[in-house]
């Protein structure tokens, strides 16, 4: 089977999703095996240059983006929960090189894989809604041009992450990202174009942990928007938000998840701070909407 050709739009868009998802469920059952597009195409069943156009259509991501995420988002969990060694983690999520995995993780995530070990353990069970305390007292001011989101769902305690992706550029890293106590609206600083967004809802009653390394479904909700950032900054309208779904990418593609948690940690345990310095990101804005 090569199309979903002669059904009806709704019957071809539910087959769609289903063969993305059945791809994605593959991916996480064989993180530690050289996976290639073919194999993922014969899961699905279709051709390989119908399945990728398919999958980047449903997820907004490439089959091999999606996969380097998935990996990365298991690398953290290990790094997190267990003692083993990098090089042992490296190839429980498919890389033959630490090396490789190092630069990979680092370019992604935005810090080395000791380096978030040490940070993501000083956050620990940090509820959200005393990290949105915190940062809505230490934010910085915004200034123009800047997006303002808004995130009507969003209550006080909650944590809102937003990533901007500018059109037509890579999808691995955010263009910009933000990180705001919950209110109705969200600033995101960055240079005038076209972006797609993505949001983070990470609930107060849970911990940023559960959120960013564990991806606990009943901690957070996701949303999407395309939206367009004039010279004079603009406010994009209600953005609908919900649980995620099997082919929502992971919470990595908000940004680098790395610098968040670093950021939080600061702010709750300042004293403690690692002393080894972590790596440049992109472009990053902390503020309180």
């Amino acid at each position: 089977m090569n199309s979903t050709s002669g059904v009806s739009p709704y019957l071809a868009d539910q087959a769609r999703k289903a063969a993305a998802a059945q791809a994605i469920d593959y991916m996480r059952q064989h993180l530690a095996e050289p996976l290639q597009l073919a194999d993922l195409a014969r899961v699905a069943p279709f051709s390989p240059f119908y399945f990728h156009r398919l999958f980047r259509d449903v997820t907004t991501m490439t089959p091999a983006r999606f996969l380097a995420a998935l990996r990365m988002a298991e690398a953290r969990r290990l790094l997190l929960h267990t003692d083993r060694t990098i090089t042992a983690i490296s190839r429980c999520v498919g890389y033959t090189s630490a090396a490789t995995f190092t630069t990979q993780f680092s370019r992604l995530v935005g810090t080395t894989p000791g380096y978030f070990r040490q940070v993501a353990r000083l956050l620990g069970g940090r509820c959200c809604h005393i990290l949105a305390e915190r940062l809505h007292r230490t934010a910085a001011v915004v200034t123009r041009p800047q997006l303002t989101l808004l995130v009507p769902d969003s209550e006080p305690g909650d944590l809102v992450l937003v990533g901007l992706h500018g059109k037509g550029r890579s999808a691995d890293v955010p263009t910009a990202w933000a990180v705001a106590a919950g209110s109705a609206a969200v600033p995101v600083v960055a240079r005038p174009s076209t972006y797609h967004a993505q949001i983070v809802l990470a609930r107060a009653h849970s911990t940023l942990i559960s959120t960013l390394v564990d991806e606990e479904p009943a901690s957070y909700l996701v949303g999407t928007a395309e939206v367009e950032l004039t010279q004079r900054g603009s406010t994009v309208g209600r953005i609908l938000i919900g649980p995620p779904r099997p082919t929502d990418p992971p919470v990595l593609a908000i940004g680098p998840v790395g610098r968040i948690i670093e950021t939080f940690a600061f702010l709750s345990e300042p004293p403690q701070w690692p002393d080894s310095a972590p790596l440049a990101a992109a472009h990053t804005t902390v503020a309180s909407a």
